[in-house]
């Protein structure tokens, strides 16, 4: 009965407590600066996404973290950029960053499709940095500058 009881507090520890425990964040990617040719671009605006959860005895229980809560994913191009030189910038685990070469997908904040990235156009992406949960992730950025007239296409946030 000892060696039962032995086994099973800490099995039943687990289990409860990871179903109280907070959202898992992931480590970050980046901070970087990422430098490439457009090769797709498609805009989406804003999104609303439910929060999720369950129902358990009459009372709804949302998941942990972001998932749980409901939340608008703001308007972005979803951008491929082909022949990408990535710089990690201090403070990036190396491994948890952006090869090289490799066609890389970024998503940018942008309000509206204004046209001011096009495909072929040669961009650089300041400090682009992915954090997240369960709940999805959220992309920021200093600046993106067109390469081809060296000019600053925008600032990262918008309200």
């Amino acid at each position: 009965m000892k060696r039962l009881l032995t086994l099973l507090i800490p099995l039943l520890a687990m289990l409860f407590s990871s179903a109280a425990a907070q959202a898992s964040m992931r480590p970050p990617v980046g901070p970087m600066n990422i430098e490439g040719v457009i090769e797709t671009i498609a805009w989406a605006p804003d999104t609303f996404i439910k929060a999720k959860g369950i129902w358990r005895n009459g009372q709804w229980h949302p998941a942990s973290g972001t998932l749980g809560r409901d939340r608008t994913r703001r308007a972005h191009y979803r951008i491929t950029l082909v022949d990408a030189k990535v710089e990690s910038l201090p403070g990036a685990n190396h491994s948890r960053s952006f090869r090289s070469g490799a066609a890389i997908t970024v998503f940018i904040a942008h309000p509206a499709d204004d046209g001011s990235l096009k495909k072929g156009m040669r961009i650089k992406i300041s400090d682009y940095t992915v954090r997240g949960d369960e709940g999805g992730d959220r992309y920021s950025f200093s600046a993106v500058t067109i390469k081809d007239r060296h000019k600053t296409l925008y600032p990262a946030r918008y309200p």
